[in-house]
């Protein structure tokens, strides 16, 4: 009997240059709402849930996950939309994986832009176009622990770019906020940006690994089927 692969629903977390290309696995874009509920008629044995769509288009929802897994399908939540939705849902049976996912089960992340960005399209392989705010903390802890800037210092970056709109945070605005408020120097703000940590596919990368090791099926009882999940059933069978 031939294995299923194991689905990923994956953007600018993965790039194609660090996806996994074993046949065990099926690579799908940034889940949106119904996404999920769409699996139901032949659901995977593993689902990755990595990133999703949440401003121009609605997220998928919780219920639709709930359903999948009822149905018997193991499904691993990180780095972005999957690390919110599995830090929701993990009391449900959801599997979460990484430093995001266990921020927010812990309430260490709270807001969902922690983890927004803005990014390419599909034929230009979801190439990210801006730094999400989980990121740049990363990145000053980091620069705080090889001694770049002290404790202090890094707060103050820190809070400016949690002022700014997630859609504006990239790391030459980051640099010209943070010399312009006098925070750092040039020197200072270039040398932060070039220790980038990329939190968010290091997580990805982490889930992806856990999912090859096929985790046992874990079973929760059935959610109702209510009025509003059959009209975004019906939704996604139109």
């Amino acid at each position: 009997m031939t294995e299923r692969p194991i689905l990923v629903m994956a953007g600018p977390s993965l790039p194609s240059k660090v996806r996994n290309r074993s046949k065990r696995f099926e690579w799908l874009p940034p889940a949106t709402a119904g996404d999920v509920a769409a699996l139901l008629d032949d659901p995977p044995g593993v689902l990755c849930l990595i990133d999703g769509l949440f401003d121009a288009q609605p997220a998928p929802w919780h219920k639709e996950l709930l359903m999948l897994m009822a149905a018997g399908t193991v499904v691993l939540g990180a780095s972005s939309m999957g690390a919110l939705r599995a830090a929701e849902l993990d009391r449900q049976g959801m599997i979460g994986i990484g430093a995001i996912y266990s921020a927010y089960r812990d309430g260490r992340l709270t807001g969902d832009d922690e983890v927004a960005l803005i990014h390419a399209t599909e034929r230009l392989d979801w190439t990210p176009l801006s730094v999400p705010l989980v990121e740049v903390r990363a990145t000053l802890i980091a620069a705080c622990r090889d001694r770049l800037i002290g404790p202090a210092q890094g707060r103050e970056l820190r809070a400016a770019a949690m002022a700014m709109h997630f859609s504006d945070r990239d790391w030459p605005a980051l640099q010209r906020q943070w010399v312009s408020l006098g925070q750092c120097d040039e020197r200072t703000a270039e040398a932060i940006a070039r220790a980038h940590v990329p939190l968010k596919q290091q997580d990805a990368l982490a889930c992806i690994d856990v999912a090859s090791r096929r985790p046992a099926t874990n079973r929760t009882p059935p959610p109702p089927i209510t009025y509003f999940v059959m009209q975004l059933l019906d939704a996604g069978a139109a």
